[in-house]
């Protein structure tokens, strides 16, 4: 059993937080998710993808920009994100039409049922969820602390709170598990494993390839930039996840049936675990699928808990904090909101307001 981690989830108020993530969102991203339609084509089955194979399908270089992100208590992050343009110059250079998603992803829509689930662009209550890990955890001067083996992002996407967290895994020679899941695979090759290495790029001292100077690395010092994507850098990459160790699955499709994806997610029963989510219960169908799945990941360990970001009500679509609280009693589980600051909506700025529920096993 790998080594575990510190996260703190202690309940005591903390300082006002006057920054908005709305105002970091991606250009083109609306505040509630537009589903399509409540029908669709079938659901894809959950899969695992081989790392290998995806990370040969990077092209030589990728365009990335910063995400500037400070908590109610100060504490701040720099986190790098592939820019969508670059996505889009990828597909037109490979131009196969095997995947619609991407096309979905990259036009003016934020979710087509079944068929994009808005994993490209970075919507608000992630970004409230990583001020929330930057106050709470990982951090070591903190008394009351959950010891964590397993992380697991649902509907991880860009995967914010997954790169805070694999920074601090790797600045601190912390062996973790790590899952990664996001309905569209293509997400998961174009956004979320090139976030992964552009983080990974970020600990690099200038003079390991890429870089070539003895200049500050880029990724540190630069608000945009490209990264060339060389043998070295991916060899470097794949030598840190073998060496802490960090066990990295990445999953794509359907969280149900459950009875596909739950055999996908290493587990054991001594395997503390906790789950990270971000905007998955705006509607009906999406609230059903993505509890049915949490619990079944927190039923099968001792120790484990869920933290969701989510906006209070999702006007027009369907989906709700309440809704949830109730699925999750009538599952098993007990379902709380976290006082946290550091959230934006009524009442900090405008919108609809925005919460954090943290959920455990009765």
């Amino acid at each position: 059993m790998a080594q575990p981690f510190s996260f703190s989830f202690s309940g005591d108020d903390i300082e006002a937080d006057s920054n908005d993530a709305q105002n970091d969102l991606e250009p083109g991203t609306s505040a509630v998710p537009e589903h399509a339609s409540i029908s669709g084509p079938p659901l894809v089955e959950a899969q695992t993808h081989d790392i290998e194979e995806l990370l040969s399908t990077l092209p030589s270089k990728i365009s990335y920009s910063h995400l500037d992100i400070e908590s109610p208590k100060g504490y701040k992050t720099r986190l790098p994100r592939r820019e969508l343009f670059d996505i889009r110059m990828q597909l037109m250079t490979e131009d196969d039409g095997a995947d619609i998603a991407p096309v979905a992803g990259l036009d003016n829509s934020d979710i087509k049922t079944n068929v994009y689930e808005g994993g490209f662009k970075s919507w608000e209550c992630s970004i409230d969820l990583v001020k929330f890990l930057l106050d709470r955890g990982p951090r070591k001067d903190l008394d009351d602390l959950c010891r964590v083996d397993h992380v697991i992002e649902l509907g991880c996407g860009t995967a914010l709170p997954t790169l805070l967290l694999f920074h601090y895994a790797i600045t601190q020679s912390i062996p973790l598990y790590l899952t990664l899941a996001d309905y569209n695979a293509s997400v998961l090759r174009l956004v979320t494993l090139p976030n992964l290495l552009l983080t990974f790029a970020s600990t690099l001292p200038a003079t390991t390839s890429p870089f070539s100077t003895d200049q500050p690395n880029p990724l540190l010092t630069e608000q945009n930039g490209d990264l060339n994507i060389t043998p070295e850098l991916v060899a470097s990459f794949r030598q840190v996840l073998v060496s802490l160790p960090i066990t990295l699955t990445l999953i794509s499709g359907s969280w149900t049936p459950t009875s596909k994806l739950l055999p996908l997610i290493a587990t054991a029963p001594e395997m503390n675990t906790f789950v990270i989510a971000s905007e998955t219960i705006y509607s009906p169908s999406s609230l059903s699928a993505f509890t049915e799945a949490m619990i079944g990941i927190l039923s099968r360990v001792r120790s484990g808990k869920a933290v969701v970001a989510a906006k209070r009500v999702y006007f027009g679509v369907g989906g709700s904090v309440d809704t949830f609280r109730i699925e999750c009693s009538n599952r098993g589980a007990v379902a709380y909101e976290i006082e946290f600051d550091g959230l934006g909506g009524e009442g900090n700025g405008g919108g609809v307001r925005r919460c954090l529920v943290e959920v455990q096993m009765l």
